[in-house]
């Protein structure tokens, strides 16, 4: 099983085509969000964030700090 920062890195270095495809694949699947204007919110904010370099930068520094939290164990 591929830990979450495996994940996310192999999200983020697919093209903007891919990461787009991937998001409504996700939403799909999801459900969606929709409101009564029949728009699907959740995946325009995913869209969105896929297009957004300040949050994607954001995530890698966030997989970055979270990297050697992955492999400790907890205790029980």
């Amino acid at each position: 099983m591929q830990s979450i920062e495996e994940l996310a890195r192999a999200i983020t270095e697919l093209d903007p085509a891919e990461q787009r495809a991937l998001m409504e694949k996700i939403a799909t699947l999801n459900g969606g969000s929709r409101q009564n204007n029949g728009t699907d919110t959740r995946l325009e904010l995913m869209q969105e964030a896929i297009d957004d370099e300040l949050f994607l930068a954001d995530l890698r520094e966030v997989m970055d700090d979270f990297r050697h939290v992955d492999s400790e164990e907890t205790v029980a």
